[in-house]
């Protein structure tokens, strides 16, 4: 069975020339040009913290695999570097600070089910007044739900999660990989804390 948790080289090289994810770019400008602090969680080579950075915010950059963060530092300029941070951890185990934003694209469901949790509340509770979660869950329908080290949700699960907040975007996509057998399920969520 495929291991998750190494080998993430061909994915980052894979990935490399890619746009910075529509859904964060959207909820930046939904931000305005007020700037804060956000935390990238699987910040991976760093496309999407570079693009955050370069809005003019605070990034603490969080990935469990120390060559994501060498890609990440090597991606960006110097001229916003002072307002980088980084941390080699898994979302499990970081210490999120208070922020304005919390990105996290495609990366929670690599949070251990038995950790989930506790780290939701964790991450979530980290939320400032007026800040918002963006990214994505995974579905109970995609391919990965069945492993033991993935955590995935049904549709009334994950729009539970955000109880106590305003969903600004929740979209569901559940589609074919290409190439290969994967099959997505995967929900695309931007929420408020008031």
């Amino acid at each position: 069975m495929e291991d998750f948790h190494s080998g993430w080289t061909d994915y980052y090289e894979e990935n490399a020339d890619r746009e910075p994810r529509a859904l964060l770019l959207e909820t930046l400008d939904a931000f305005g040009d007020a700037g804060g602090e956000a935390v990238d969680l699987g910040c991976g080579a760093g496309i999407d913290t570079n693009a955050i950075l370069r809005r003019g915010w605070s990034v603490l950059a969080v990935d469990e695999q120390q060559e994501a963060i060498d890609r990440l530092r090597a991606r960006v300029p110097a001229d916003v570097a002072d307002r980088l941070r980084t941390a080699v951890a898994s979302m499990e185990d970081v210490a999120v600070p208070p922020v304005d934003l919390v990105w996290a694209s495609f990366s929670l469901f690599f949070c251990r089910p038995g950790r989930f949790a506790d780290s939701w509340r964790r991450i979530t509770g980290a939320i400032r007044s007026g800040g918002r979660f963006a990214g994505h869950i995974l579905g109970d329908r995609d391919t990965w739900a069945s492993r033991d080290d993935i955590s995935a949700f049904p549709i009334d699960r994950t729009r539970a999660l955000f109880d106590g907040f305003e969903i600004e975007r929740f979209e569901e996509s559940e589609e074919d990989g290409d190439p290969g057998p994967k099959h997505w399920h995967v929900f695309e969520i931007r929420a408020l804390r008031p």
